[in-house]
């Protein structure tokens, strides 16, 4: 996903976006691929942190769990190929 993309999506300033976005990069969260223009993707890392995070909400909350994003989540962290097939999160 391009950065103005992610932007317009997070409604963020540039300067909060790029804090953000350094941030997870550093974390092994996000990986930054120079493609023409710079698109970040989700790493192995993150998609398990998002994993853990909806679990943990649903242990928490219970009637907001989404079963099929979890499903999902679960299908990308296994499957490396159906991965490469994402630009980004989808939230």
């Amino acid at each position: 996903m391009k950065k103005t993309e992610l932007r317009y999506r997070c409604k963020l300033t540039p300067a909060v976006l790029g804090k953000y976005l350094s941030a997870l990069t550093e974390l092994g969260l996000i990986e930054a691929k120079d493609l023409g223009e710079i698109y970040y993707k989700t790493t192995d890392k993150g998609l398990e942190l998002l994993h853990t995070y909806h679990k943990l909400k649903w242990l928490l909350w219970g009637k907001t769990f989404d079963f099929m994003l979890v499903g999902l989540l679960s299908r990308l962290k296994f499957d490396k190929k159906e991965r490469e097939k994402y630009t980004g999160y989808i939230s």
